[in-house]
């Protein structure tokens, strides 16, 4: 996962920071609004830990695959359906009667079965 995705999506990342990171409140993990510096620091501070050692924790937060529920959250919707696009076939738009595209015919039996 890359930090700009986090940093666009910061809301949405804020559950997964909580689980991480249980001694710091929703309120906290908000006021960060995506910037790595602030999180670094706050980690630092509730672990009791230095900077390089807090740098190096969110370093491995971020290594994780990004989550299910950060990736379907509702912030991203209009990502999510711009990014669809790239899934209509060549001469296929939004609009095509898809019986055009796809195989709705009925399909021929197995060889040596009747329909």
């Amino acid at each position: 996962m890359e930090w700009r995705d986090v940093q666009q999506h910061w809301a949405a990342h804020v559950p997964r920071v909580m689980t991480r990171w249980p001694e710091i409140t929703e309120e906290e993990a908000l006021d960060v609004d995506g910037d790595r510096a602030a999180l670094t620091r706050l980690v630092a501070e509730r672990q009791q830990l230095g900077q390089n050692a807090a740098d190096g924790e969110v370093s491995d937060w971020l290594m994780g695959l990004e989550p299910a529920d950060a990736i379907m959250d509702e912030t991203r919707d209009d990502e999510r359906i711009s990014a669809s696009q790239a899934d209509i076939s060549p001469g296929e738009d939004v609009y095509s009667d898809d019986r055009e595209f796809g195989d709705d015919t009925k399909p021929e039996p197995p060889i040596g079965r009747t329909g």
